[in-house]
């Protein structure tokens, strides 16, 4: 019996053609699926889920990484930018407040 590789690698004797097409359409390009844990109070799961019930362009979990990806997005506009040199200034602050009290 000649067997054959499907795209996931699995061997399919010739004429096997059921069990062949993928579960879940192919993932858009650059796009990687993981499997995250998660835990969180069950209200924040109903605010979760229902985030992702308002994507539209989405199913699953696409929908629920596209709703990820805008609480990045939005953590990221939120955060204050950090100049080096104020972190700098603040640390040289530090520093001399501590060496001024050394007995």
């Amino acid at each position: 019996m000649k067997l054959r590789y499907d795209t996931l690698g699995r061997q399919r004797p010739e004429g096997q053609e059921r069990g062949l097409r993928p579960l879940h359409p192919r993932l858009p390009e650059n796009w990687i699926s993981r499997a995250v844990r998660i835990s969180m109070p069950d209200s924040r799961w109903r605010q979760f889920d229902a985030l992702v019930g308002k994507v539209k362009d989405f199913t699953g979990a696409r929908a629920a990484g596209q709703v990820l990806a805008q609480l990045m997005d939005a953590h990221t506009k939120a955060a204050p930018a950090v100049h080096w040199l104020d972190w700098e200034h603040e640390k040289a602050k530090r520093i001399l407040k501590f060496e001024g009290t050394a007995a």
